[in-house]
């Protein structure tokens, strides 16, 4: 098994709809290849974990850099690993939109989203970096 970390910025001109649309084909598809993961989008900011065979990982991983919907695609981790953090979710998602919450809050709605994940409760090189990030975007414009 192996996960792969990334995050990105979504061009100005990416729409609401065009996130939900992503997420349907990313879904279906990543159901057919076997590859699970997360997907968190808030102010036009990217983080996705994706985990599966490595060559279909990596498969994928060159399909999203090739996207011309976002920018600045930088790796934050990769790992072997011997279980899946996300198995039973082909995408898991999460969108904040322009909710106006203070981290805490959505510090916590993280914490209720993935109590049915393996994330919460596996501390590991991998799952490390990923909430740290995930806290660094959702604290980012939470006053």
């Amino acid at each position: 098994m192996f996960s792969l970390i990334y995050r990105s910025v979504a061009e100005e001109t990416f729409s609401d709809a065009e996130v939900y649309q992503m997420l349907s084909i990313a879904r279906d598809f990543n159901a057919e290849h076997d590859i699970t993961g997360c997907l968190l989008f808030h102010n036009r900011r990217f983080l996705q974990l994706l985990e599966g065979e490595k060559d279909k990982v990596h498969q994928l991983f060159s399909l999203i850099e090739s996207d011309p919907r976002h920018k600045n695609i930088e790796i934050i981790q990769t790992e072997e690993k011997t279980e899946r953090l996300f198995n039973k979710w082909s995408m898991a998602f999460y969108d904040y939109g322009n909710l106006v919450l203070s981290a805490q809050i959505k510090l916590a709605q993280i914490d209720t989203f993935f109590e049915d994940s393996k994330a919460l409760k596996t501390q590991s090189r991998l799952t490390n970096p990923f909430f740290n990030e995930v806290r660094n975007i959702l604290i980012e414009r939470a006053i």
